[in-house]
């Protein structure tokens, strides 16, 4: 897998707004969702930007990994705090070197997607009422595509069988993930988003 042609983008809010509603356009050309699924948090930030454009308003619904320990939160807050001290030329380094040491591990080291289980039992109920609807599973970024995969695999798990399923990402930066999305707007970018920790507001 070769990553050296890897970029970096910054995406304010209103750089935001404005990949999400192109990806709409992108998507809408031969795909219109009733349903629009975002992966929490990010995605499902895309998601709602996406939904709001919508002429047709889609249903928006989310899924998430099971929270993070409080513990976790208080590194988080840490390695942002120093992070947007930081130029951006040098976390565009920083960005591309941590990238590709995460995508040098083995796929059984990489975090499992655990979904929130009240989220899971209220998307089931929303799914299986509705028969011959076309979702939409959307993300920021794919990066090795495990979570993609899991998410993919667990709605077509709980929609009803006559549902038709696509995805979509902002971007995907690696070479061969384990899922392609159906759309993307970007290829081998790592963009950095209003909720990263390296943006500066």
């Amino acid at each position: 897998m070769t990553q050296n042609n890897l970029t970096v983008r910054t995406l304010g809010n209103a750089g935001l707004v404005e990949s999400a509603r192109t990806l709409n356009n992108l998507i809408f050309k031969d795909f219109i969702p009733d349903i629009i699924i975002g992966i929490r948090s990010g995605g499902y930030i895309v998601a709602e930007i996406m939904t709001k454009a919508a002429a047709h308003k889609p249903l928006l619904l989310a899924i998430s990994r099971r929270r993070a320990s409080t513990q976790q939160k208080n590194k988080i807050k840490g390695l942002k705090n120093i992070l947007r001290l930081l130029p951006y030329f040098i976390t565009n380094k920083l960005r591309i070197i941590e990238h590709k040491r995460l995508m040098t591990k083995p796929m059984a080291q990489q975090q499992e997607f655990i979904p929130d289980a009240n989220e899971i039992s209220a998307l089931r109920g929303f799914l299986q009422a509705r028969t011959n609807s076309k979702i939409l599973i959307v993300d920021d970024a794919v990066d090795s595509g495990a979570t993609m995969k899991a998410v993919l695999e667990l709605v077509r798990k709980e929609a009803n069988s006559s549902c038709t399923i696509k995805t979509a990402a902002i971007t995907v930066t690696t070479d061969a993930p384990l899922i392609q999305p159906d759309y993307i707007l970007y290829s081998h970018v790592l963009c950095r988003f209003p909720w990263s920790f390296d943006f500066k507001n």
